[in-house]
């Protein structure tokens, strides 16, 4: 057992203090922030000025533009003008040419047909940002509203008082505490579960890579004569797997400070709040904005999501998960000579995983599928896919499905261990020869 832990002290101590592991711990959560907040405001804030003409044959549009909105029943003015956003209305068509050499950047064009089925052709000069589109697009869509409404004789003050959407609340009698938001909890342990998905595939390579490189070199030759190939297996996978682990832990705290000076540095964190929302920083109220967040229905969501539930089966997962693949991946560097032979066998360990990554996407779309219960179950796919599972909560209804996942995870660990001890202890010697799987199968069964 000592010689494990030297194993593991060498391994991590090796790695961690790497110039490429201190750059990238600290790197990493900064590009990160970075992309995410360079991702909201490029998405969702467009500073360009808008011209758009507006053509329209048939002039409705420009008809009930001279209509008092007040005695309509209109809560503002059609096609308000904004700072970066003009409309203008004409019902005279207008060719590509004249568009291009107009000062207009965008244009609508509704024919006869536009009133019937709402398509519209939309010509621009540069795209525009989806904000500035939707806006566009919910002005066409209330207008022509308004037609279909006048031209069945009905009055739009009338019409709007019985217009009435359809909300569906949902109530799931198995979950009576996680009704609508169930969803919504599988996407958070989705999450959880990419996590987990790019760890095992990062770390587990850098371990199949680790053996391999030690076994070019031959300085296997040296340490084998100290140590048994299982003790240095085991050393390697668990000492590579807390080199990850601390990585991770970094990332996660440095993420969170930079992308908190971030927010602080822009304004509030209210500010990057309201632009995810779709409203600007200058829409959002003028103070008692910690009295809004608390009463925010998103953070209420988030304070009943099973936090502690979460964070165990993740710890569990996390390095279950790791520890299974990891032992197949050493098993494969010690059966081959260089990283172009791994081909031949990385299907049978990458395929597992990414399949269950693909059934978690899919659980998210669909929370309560059977495929979610199967693959939550098996060992293989277990790590990614029930993290989604748990993010949904426990009953007695279905707990017995986490057991049976912890157990058989467990179960599959040892027996995978076992297996890849089996090969790694004649494959870590075997030089100059590809190994086949006919070969490999001969290894497990040496009893010498």
């Amino acid at each position: 057992m000592n010689k494990i832990a030297l194993i593991i002290k060498r391994e991590y101590l090796v790695r961690v203090k790497k110039k490429s592991f201190i750059i990238m711990t600290f790197l990493g959560p900064l590009l990160f922030t970075a992309l995410m907040v360079g991702a909201i405001f490029v998405a969702m804030s467009d500073d360009t000025e808008h011209n758009v003409m507006i053509v329209d044959t048939s002039g409705f549009l420009i008809a009930q533009e001279v209509v008092d909105y007040k005695l309509a029943g209109l809560e503002r003015p059609r096609f308000k003008d904004e700072d970066n956003l003009v409309y203008e209305f004409t019902t005279i068509p207008i060719t590509d040419e004249e568009f291009k050499t107009s000062r207009h950047t965008l244009m609508v064009v509704l024919d006869s047909a536009s009133y019937a089925d709402g398509l519209c052709e939309f010509y621009v000069k540069k795209l525009p940002s989806l904000t500035v589109q939707d806006r566009i697009q919910e002005e066409l869509e209330s207008a022509l509203e308004q037609w279909r409404v006048k031209k069945f004789g009905m009055d739009w003050k009338t019409y709007q008082s019985v217009k009435q959407g359809v909300t569906l609340n949902t109530h799931n009698v198995e979950k009576p505490e996680s009704g609508e938001d169930l969803r919504a909890r599988a996407g958070i342990g989705f999450v959880f579960a990419v996590v987990i998905y790019m760890f095992i595939f990062i770390y587990g390579i850098q371990v199949m890579r680790g053996v391999i490189e030690e076994k070019t070199n031959r300085i296997i030759e040296v340490i084998i004569s100290s140590v048994k190939p299982f003790q240095l297996m085991m050393g390697k996978v668990i000492g590579i797997g807390l080199v990850g682990l601390t990585q991770f832990v970094l990332w996660v705290v440095f993420s969170g400070i930079a992308f908190t000076v971030v927010s602080a540095l822009l304004g509030s964190a209210g500010e990057v709040t309201g632009v995810v929302n779709g409203q600007m920083p200058e829409q959002l109220p003028q103070g008692g904005q910690l009295a809004a967040l608390k009463n925010n229905e998103t953070v209420s969501f988030l304070l009943n999501v099973p936090w502690m539930q979460i964070v165990l089966a993740f710890v569990f997962y996390f390095i279950g998960g790791f520890l299974l693949y990891a032992s197949l991946f050493a098993a494969i560097g010690a059966a081959v000579d260089q990283e172009t032979d791994t081909q031949q066998f990385m299907p049978l360990v990458t395929i597992p995983l990414l399949f269950g990554f693909i059934v978690s996407e899919f659980l998210w779309q669909n929370p309560e599928g059977t495929m979610g219960t199967v693959f939550g179950i098996i060992p293989l796919t277990s790590p990614v896919v029930m993290m989604v599972k748990t993010a949904m909560g426990w009953n007695m209804g279905n707990v017995w499905q986490l057991i049976l996942s912890v157990v058989l995870l467990v179960a599959t660990f040892i027996g995978t261990v076992w297996l890849a001890g089996r090969i790694y202890r004649v494959g870590i010697l075997m030089y100059g020869k590809k190994a086949t799987y006919k070969e490999i199968w001969k290894w497990i069964r040496y009893n010498g």
